[in-house]
Parts: structure tokens; C-alpha cells; sequence
């Protein structure tokens, strides 16, 4: 499993090296990587407490990070939202297209 941030709104700077192109986590194979640069993965933002959108990414599921303890869908959250800046929710798409809670 891996996360690619692909645009950040804290910066404003949507180019590499502010945020964006930043994955996680360190142990994720260069394969998955490869595939959420290639667009691959699904959409997720995290948020602050106050409802304010941090980041947008991908995140892709392939089951190969052994240092991660945590829930999956919260990997982006856990190890570059929350200890870059703060974010405190983390939302995925639903059926509907809609953002949703986790």
C-alpha cells in the first residue's frame, strides 16, 4: 500500500518539493509508486478539524507495507498529514462520488 500526495493547499505551490509528488510510507515497493504516478489509485483529501481541505492524493492498496500497524485507508493521514500539519480527517470518495468521512 501507498499514498501519493498530488496537490497541496497550504502552500499553494502545486509542484514538487511543496507537498506534491510526496509518497509514503518509506517501505512501499517502487512498483505501487510507479502506479499512483501513473494515475492509478484511489482519490482521497485530508482535512483539518475545521473542515479545511490540507491535501488531495491517491492511495493504492496492494498490501505491501509491513511497517504500517494502522487501517489502510488512514495511511496518508498517520504518516503525512497529521505530523506535517495537522490534519485531523481524512475523506475517500463514495459510490456517489461524493467525499466521505472516515
Amino acid at each position: 500500500m501507498a499514498f501519493l500526495i498530488t496537490r497541496d493547499f497550504i502552500t499553494r505551490k502545486n509542484e514538487e518539493g511543496y507537498g506534491v509528488g510526496v509518497t509514503g510510507p518509506r517501505t512501499a515497493r517502487d512498483e505501487t509508486i510507479a502506479r499512483l504516478q501513473n494515475g492509478e489509485g484511489e482519490a482521497f483529501r485530508l482535512l483539518d478539524d475545521d473542515g479545511l481541505v490540507y491535501y488531495h492524493g491517491r492511495f493504492l492498496d496492494d498490501a505491501f507495507a509491513e511497517d504500517y500497524r494502522g487501517e489502510p485507508e488512514f495511511q496518508a493521514l498517520d504518516c503525512y498529514g497529521t505530523p506535517n500539519a495537522g490534519a485531523a480527517w481524512i475523506q475517500y470518495r463514495n459510490e456517489h462520488g461524493t467525499w466521505e468521512t472516515l
